[in-house]
């Protein structure tokens, strides 16, 4: 398999099955932690969606490497190695190697064809934008988890603390989704990494058991963490989505230039119940450009561990759960 720029893709420490992890699903906040922070599981899509919608590329001898640009890397690079982000805990490398897989990314719309002002219909292109409209939000489901944690966020209870800011959605966009894979990860200064070193990784894990260790240079340490042989989720790609609140008038959301709109609850968290009861909605889309730096400035931004981010997520959980029991009527 020859190595791409996957860059925006990130590395997980476990894999997920493939109906846990699908394209379209939703995560609020932590997409390092996608399956514990709340989220949307969008429904897998079937062979057919699946060509209409996705790109899929089958894959052997896959060798995924995690590290992050917030510290520095081992510098692994090799016609065999996919450079990808480290989801979770940045402090360490991890190797993914498997027998064979299929990556898997949303289409984007044909430049070609754009620019050639083609005469087919508008739904022979596809883009992760036009299936976020068309297949997620057409979804109860995803509206409904929607609309809650927007409404949260922008009570009076979450806007009035120190650090409140907009919520970071994210949506999946790409997966890789591999078999026969077996990881290791980094236990020691791994500055013995050098350029080319790919052959003799795969080759050292050949014969290594679960909880043993492979060394690789002088400071270089690697335990095998994990084997797993059934098709697992390894590593994703997301897209954040792209929320303006917006304060209805006369000409209701006629304004707004995402490609999507919602209505939001009453804020039953105001002293002034009349704040958002009715009159405030949400424009829905996509951020422009599927950027890793994007989402390396965000986890900049609110840091894994940062005491900021831990109390915005605390108030918004808080928030979340009190709009989940409010009466229906308080939210109308």
């Amino acid at each position: 398999m020859g190595a791409g720029d996957d860059s925006s893709f990130f590395l997980y420490g476990m894999g997920e099955k493939p109906e846990a992890l699908t394209l379209g699903s939703l995560v609020l906040e932590k997409y390092w932690k996608p399956m514990v922070a709340r989220h949307y599981t969008h429904d897998l899509l079937g062979d057919d969606a699946l060509r209409e919608h996705a790109y899929s590329t089958n894959i052997k001898d896959a060798v995924l490497h995690g590290s992050s640009r917030l510290t520095p890397s081992v510098g692994l690079e090799g016609g065999d190695i996919v450079n990808l982000n480290l989801a979770y805990n940045k402090d360490l490398e991890r190797i993914v190697v498997a027998e064979k897989g299929t990556r898997v990314i949303l289409k984007e719309y044909s430049i070609f064809y754009t620019a050639l002002k083609c005469s087919c219909s508008d739904d022979a292109f596809y883009s992760p934008e036009s299936f976020l409209t068309t297949n997620v939000l057409s979804d109860p489901r995803a509206q409904q988890k929607l609309k809650l944690w927007l409404s949260a966020a922008n009570s009076a209870y979450v806007l009035n603390f120190k650090f409140a800011r907009r919520p970071k959605i994210w949506m999946l966009t790409g997966l890789y989704l591999l078999e026969e894979a077996r990881t290791v990860v980094s236990r020691g200064k791994s500055v013995g990494i050098s350029t080319g070193v790919s052959s003799s990784i795969v080759g050292a894990l050949s014969g290594v058991p679960v909880g043993g260790f492979v060394k690789l240079g002088v400071e270089s340490s690697w335990q095998m963490a994990m084997q797993v042989s059934e098709p697992h989720v390894w590593a994703a790609q997301f897209r954040l989505l792209d929320a303006q609140f917006i304060k209805m008038g006369k000409g209701g959301v006629d304004d707004v230039k995402l490609p999507a709109s919602m209505g939001l609850y009453r804020d039953v968290m105001s002293v002034n119940t009349a704040r958002g009861g009715g009159s405030q909605s949400i424009g829905l889309g996509l951020e422009d450009e599927n950027r890793p730096e994007q989402m390396e400035e965000s986890a900049e931004e609110d840091d894994q561990d940062s005491p900021e981010l831990e109390e915005y997520e605390k108030r918004l959980e808080q928030a979340i759960k009190v709009f989940e029991t409010a009466p229906k009527h308080f939210l109308q």
